[in-house]
């Protein structure tokens, strides 16, 4: 029953997120959608309006990932009791998601000031993907053991000892 419990809170903080990114993405078509937020230059021309109201949203948006990364890292550690640190893991994949996302979403406002030195944003993001990367990767590690048991025991379950 416990684990149905678990189950259930994940998926309710899940879904949560889902609404909460599906809300902030909208508002973000929305304003693309107006066309005075595009001809509306912020620091110049280079820069409309709608791409920093769009970095903001997309900054919205890798908070609730994180968020979403640290509330439901109990839940998975619950639901996947054989892997020792398995909500560790999930809020490194989680965070990993968002960074993937904040690259392509702040590339708009940012790139238009680095002309010639995107390799800098560039190296940025490959700096904190690799970290988290290595992080989950010794979480991975460090529970191999376990995790081979589990693997073994599916495989071949224990037999029941015949009276």
């Amino acid at each position: 029953m416990e684990k149905k419990e678990l189950l259930r809170t994940l998926l309710v903080k899940a879904i949560k997120t889902l609404v909460v990114l599906f809300t902030l993405f909208a508002m973000g078509w929305f304003v693309e959608q107006l066309p005075f937020a595009r001809a509306l230059p912020f620091f110049s021309q280079k820069l409309p309006v709608s791409a920093l109201l769009n970095s903001v949203v997309g900054l919205l948006a890798v908070a609730a990932f994180v968020k979403f990364g640290s509330e439901a890292g109990p839940s998975v550690a619950g639901l996947l009791d054989f892997v020792p640190k398995a909500g560790e893991i999930f809020g490194n994949l989680v965070k990993i998601a968002a960074l993937l996302f904040s690259y392509y979403a702040f590339q708009a406002p940012i790139f238009p000031f680095i002309d010639n030195f995107e390799w800098i944003y560039q190296s940025f993001f490959l700096a904190f993907t690799l970290f988290f990367l290595v992080r989950a990767g010794l979480l991975v590690y460090g529970a191999s053991e376990e995790l081979s048991r589990y693997l073994l025991s599916i495989i071949n379950p224990p037999s029941k000892p015949q009276n």
